[in-house]
């Protein structure tokens, strides 16, 4: 549900998977969805939505990725969750731990899975560094790391991505 460029990879890992299948994709135009489709050479038997709602009444769908702007997934979770479709929503999850409440609540009513799109959290690599961690003798009892990323974006980057468009964001 959205063509933003982290769609790109979590539907390679989707296509890859013995388990899944991509049965459609949603976007705000028919045109997008469809060249989406053609660059990540999708099965021409993907369904293609203009519309996000046609995705989220179809009965066939069992579960969304949602890459949308965080502006806008308070209003497409619940959505989808009172569709129900699991979920799995992209990082951040919501504005505001309020509307995380709600997310979250509406998967939970429904009996549906919510899952948040932060990899770090269950990478196998983390696992590790736990493990790592937790050797007493080396580093004793730790009780917090502080740690932070960044991400240095391309011009192109700053003039075209979803996440930094002013007019998605909430005022």
């Amino acid at each position: 549900m959205g063509c933003a460029e982290i769609a790109r990879k979590v539907s390679r890992a989707i296509t890859m998977a013995p388990n899944s299948t991509i049965f459609a994709i949603a976007s705000r135009s028919i045109d997008k969805a469809r060249q989406f489709a053609i660059r990540n050479n999708l099965s021409e038997e993907v369904k293609l939505c203009g519309d996000y709602n046609d995705l989220l009444d179809d009965p066939c769908v069992d579960a969304v990725y949602m890459p949308l702007p965080t502006s806008l997934h308070l209003k497409w979770a619940v959505l989808a969750a009172q569709n129900g479709k699991h979920l799995l929503l992209e990082k951040p999850s919501a504005l505001h731990v309020k509307e995380l409440d709600k997310i979250l609540e509406a998967c939970e009513s429904n009996g549906l899975q919510f899952m948040d799109g932060s990899m770090w959290y269950h990478h196998p690599r983390t696992a590790k560094m736990k493990d790592f961690l937790s050797n007493l003798e080396l580093f004793g009892r730790i009780k917090a790391i502080h740690s932070s990323s960044s991400y240095t974006g391309t011009s192109q980057f700053l003039e075209n991505d979803i996440p930094v468009k002013p007019d998605l964001l909430v005022h």
